[in-house]
């Protein structure tokens, strides 16, 4: 599709979710004529990768991710870096920078909102001002509600004021990998002003006061009984990101709404059941090391759905329910990624935007939504694995 030697490099390939999302591509790539390799710092997992795929041909790059001048020749190999080599706050950072210096599109499946923050501070104007587009986020974390937030606000006839998402599904375990995650969050934001804690526009640093509506990152402390759905919900884990990179996307188009998310208190029962009904697939997977993840059974068979609600001023809605096969943060995850790198060495992408076109935007340190739009609804509802069902009340 370009004139670099691929079209996606994807650089992880020998961990857990790296192998799923090479299988994916593996399976599906060359239907959309993708060229794809993959890299890593392990070359005997690498082949081991190329083997238990079948792929003759498959190319294979040798890179550490704090060898800076390996970065930069693979990164230059190719139309879009796609990348799962987390914890990204510890692996990521040269990785966007070696992107960014060779006009490479990158995206990843981080839900570390302190090196999206680092990202943001330190490439998004360089990366807009030569459409370069740098997308966080590219999984669970955070395409269901990016996307549903999106949607839902786009079937409005004018801006939304509020925005309220639901999980009502999320059955599914997780990886060593999110483990090591969501440790090194937590070590990351220790470098935080508590100021930056707590606010929850970190995602906005620009953010003008006009777009600044919410006062905290959830309101969400505890069960109560939630107006907007009409039933009992709780805090969900993934507000923590979520929220944070919802509101980038709303404040990059200059949309003033307030957001937040739980999940429903059936969710409980509904993740007991599915694990219940798998038990002898969980048994050892209750704790994984980096590397490890769900057995094939359970992230076959997982799903989630997830419910996004936009509102304006005088009460119009529009309700969007998201849902996917498979497990949430791996199966599921490894299909959205893929089609989301796929998408982004796709040069029709961007060919009819524009610099003041709200669907998406050329370059920067972007979201799904704003880096992709209404077309990577398109492809995940093409691949049968996800629905986006718009539910609109006067």
């Amino acid at each position: 599709m370009s004139d670099r030697q691929f079209d996606i490099i994807l650089f992880g390939a020998t961990g857990f979710t790296g192998f799923l999302t090479a299988e994916y591509l593996a399976n599906n790539a060359s239907k959309r004529g993708i060229r794809f390799a993959i890299a890593g710092r392990n070359e005997s997992k690498l082949v081991d990768v190329k083997n238990k795929l079948g792929l003759e041909d498959l190319e294979y790059f040798i890179a550490s991710s704090d060898d800076k001048a390996a970065l930069l020749e693979l990164t230059a190999k190719c139309t879009v870096l796609a990348t799962t080599v987390g914890p990204f706050s510890k692996y990521g950072k040269d990785v966007v920078a070696a992107c960014v210096e060779n006009g490479t599109n990158y995206c990843d499946i981080t839900g570390e909102f302190p090196f999206i923050y680092e990202s943001i501070v330190d490439h998004h104007e360089d990366a807009k001002a030569n459409n370069i587009k740098i997308v966080h986020c590219c999984g669970y974390d955070c395409i269901p509600v990016d996307m549903g937030a999106f949607l839902a606000a786009k079937s409005l006839s004018s801006p939304p004021t509020k925005i309220r998402a639901l999980c009502t599904k999320a059955n599914g375990l997780a990886s060593g990998g999110t483990l090591a995650s969501a440790g090194s969050i937590n070590k990351h934001k220790s470098t935080f002003t508590k100021a930056q804690r707590s606010d929850p526009y970190i995602l906005v640093p620009d953010i003008t006061d006009a777009l600044r509506v919410d006062k905290v990152v959830s309101k969400k402390t505890g069960p109560g009984y939630d107006s907007d759905f009409g039933t009992v919900t709780l805090p969900y884990f993934m507000s923590v990101i979520d929220n944070r990179l919802v509101r980038r996307s709303m404040a990059l188009r200059g949309v003033a709404t307030s957001y937040d998310e739980a999940m429903s208190l059936g969710l409980i029962g509904r993740v007991s059941g599915f694990l219940l009904s798998h038990l002898p697939s969980v048994v050892g997977h209750l704790s994984p090391k980096p590397g490890d993840g769900p057995p094939k059974t359970i992230r076959n068979n997982g799903s989630f759905r997830v419910e996004s609600k936009a509102t304006t001023a005088d009460g119009e809605e529009c309700t969007v329910s998201v849902t996917g096969k498979g497990d949430p943060g791996y199966q599921a995850t490894a299909a959205m990624f893929s089609e989301a790198a796929m998408l982004l060495a796709d040069p029709s992408l961007d060919e009819n935007a524009t610099d003041d076109d709200l669907d998406h935007f050329k370059g920067g340190v972007l979201t799904p939504s704003t880096a992709m739009g209404q077309a990577l609804i398109d492809r995940l509802e093409e691949t049968g694995l996800f629905t986006f069902t718009v539910n609109k009340k006067e």
